[in-house]
């Protein structure tokens, strides 16, 4: 009897249905439906597992586009041989030919998910940081080189493109995933949460067939006890959002792996480097594909950069656990929209703010330009404010493929608030990103001086330039254009306009 009650708490949870006592189900029932929930996940989400074959040689011919970014191309051996027909140019072949599996021992690997049957793979961005080479292989033996389509390392995420993608790639599903405690209302993924990993490591024996899968649980939901200054700095968002923690030991501590709900839909992916020990004396961890997560997978998705919303609010650390705004970057969105000093930020977009952690969570992942509802707290009285967020700007490297046209050789991206603050009288304005050399921007802006990033770009035709979206839209189609300009650098910057071409 405690066998088949155990197994009915099992089938229970995986979504079959549990007769009354009076017609207790037989044990091999039970089994035989647990069995098939779980077949039927693997079988659902096994087609999407990849695994990621990197390599950083400085070997391989040279791009035709050496400054297109992530663009890496494929390898054809043939040709690479016949360039130079010697035992030894051969023999070098064969090492930088990723797409034989046997080579997978020298180059190592890790994992990887189609999310889009056309041909694109999410996987995290340490993977294929400094990568000269990537090839992606799925399961049945089919694969294709790829090239880094965008790429993010604040998320530490990054999107590749199949450049000879097989047909019928299946993209796996993604989960409603909302992290907390069993007792949370509205939590999806919680400690106690049954799931699958399926990873598809290579076996010097077995080679790479199909994704190996291993059942457990969620066993804990985790931050990290990171300390560090409530300005903002740039860090890994795996240091200060949540994390799943499993008990799936079977291949755990390939990075990249996926995490699964019951029904065969993505509730995270693992991540090797977000823990300080090796996954032989600890448990297993992957980042939960929450809300957030899925909105920045789409910007990857679309090849396009990451833009993280910026505050501009510095917290009271003495005030601590609460959100109490310590002070406010002079012109920034917080002080725009009417925060003031002493205010107590306890949700953006209505999602609870706990700490300093939640703050950037919910604002980051909000993105430049988007407009947030931030409720405060003063003295007993809630109020709302809107907040139009900027950029937060850090350095960490990104890749973008999708970028916009430059307008006569110059694109521009969202203000500095967090170096340069805002000059008086000035309520928007984007910054000169990159000057396209020998380019009609570039003659321009030389005569300006050496240094195009100084510039501030406030008005378009006499109409305020807000964001890099309203610049490119006020250009488009356009036959020339006038800029109005301020420098950085000088204390009371004067108006200087230029025309474009």
């Amino acid at each position: 009897m405690r066998t088949i009650c155990g197994l009915a708490v099992l089938a229970s949870c995986v979504g079959v249905g549990v007769v009354g006592a009076a017609d207790e189900p037989r044990a091999d029932e039970l089994l035989a439906a647990v069995q098939k929930k779980l077949r039927d996940a693997v079988a659902r989400a096994g087609p999407s597992v990849a695994t990621v074959v990197v390599s950083r040689s400085e070997h391989y011919p040279k791009p035709e586009k050496p400054d297109a970014p992530g663009k890496l191309g494929g390898f054809d051996l043939k040709e690479f041989v016949r360039a130079n027909p010697t035992t030894e140019r051969t023999r070098l072949g064969l090492s930088l030919d990723l797409s034989d599996a046997r080579g997978i021992a020298e180059h190592g690997c890790a994992g990887g998910v189609v999310i889009d049957a056309e041909g694109y793979v999410l996987t995290p961005y340490h993977v294929i940081d400094g990568a000269t080479k990537v090839y992606v292989f799925l399961p049945g033996g089919t694969g294709s080189y790829a090239d880094i389509h965008a790429a993010d390392a604040r998320s530490d995420l990054a999107v590749l493109k199949l450049i000879a993608p097989p047909q019928k790639l299946q993209a796996v599903a993604f989960a409603d995933v909302r992290v907390g405690r069993p007792a949370d209302k509205g939590a999806t993924v919680y400690p106690g949460k049954l799931c699958v990993l399926l990873t598809n490591p290579y076996s010097s024996t077995f080679g790479l067939q199909q994704a190996t899968a291993g059942f457990g649980s969620v066993t804990n939901t985790r931050y990290k006890p990171k300390e560090f200054d409530t300005v903002g700095v740039a860090r890994r968002a795996t240091e200060y959002t949540s994390l799943l923690e499993y008990d799936i030991k079977p291949n755990a501590g390939m990075t990249g792996g996926v995490l699964l709900n019951l029904d065969g839909e993505l509730i995270g992916l693992t991540n090797a480097a977000a823990v300080a020990w090796g996954n032989e004396i600890g448990p297993g961890y992957a980042v939960p594909a929450t809300a957030s997560f899925r909105r920045i997978v789409d910007v990857l998705r679309r090849g396009e950069e990451v833009e993280y919303g910026f505050l501009g609010v510095t917290l009271n650390d003495g005030a601590r656990p609460r959100v109490v705004v310590g002070a406010l970057s002079p012109g920034g969105p917080a002080e725009r929209a009417g925060l003031a000093l002493g205010d107590h930020i306890t949700h953006v977009n209505g999602n609870p703010v706990e700490d300093f952690h939640d703050l950037l969570t919910h604002v980051g992942s909000a993105f430049a330009g988007s407009k947030v509802k931030v409720t405060l707290s003063r003295f007993g009285r809630v109020r709302d404010a809107d907040v139009t967020l900027s950029k937060f700007r850090h350095d960490m490297p990104s890749i973008a493929s999708s970028r916009p046209e430059p307008v006569f050789g110059l694109r521009v991206d969202f203000e500095d608030l967090q170096t340069r603050g805002a000059p008086a009288g000035v309520d928007s304005w984007v910054t000169v990103r990159e000057v396209v050399p020998n380019t009609p921007a570039a003659e321009k802006f030389k005569a300006l001086g050496d240094n195009p990033a100084r510039w501030m770009v406030t008005h378009i035709d006499g109409k305020p330039a807000t964001t890099p979206a309203a610049f490119y839209a006020a250009a488009k189609g356009r036959d020339k254009v006038k800029l109005t300009l301020l420098d950085s650098t000088e204390p009371n910057p004067r108006p200087r306009e230029i025309t474009l071409p």
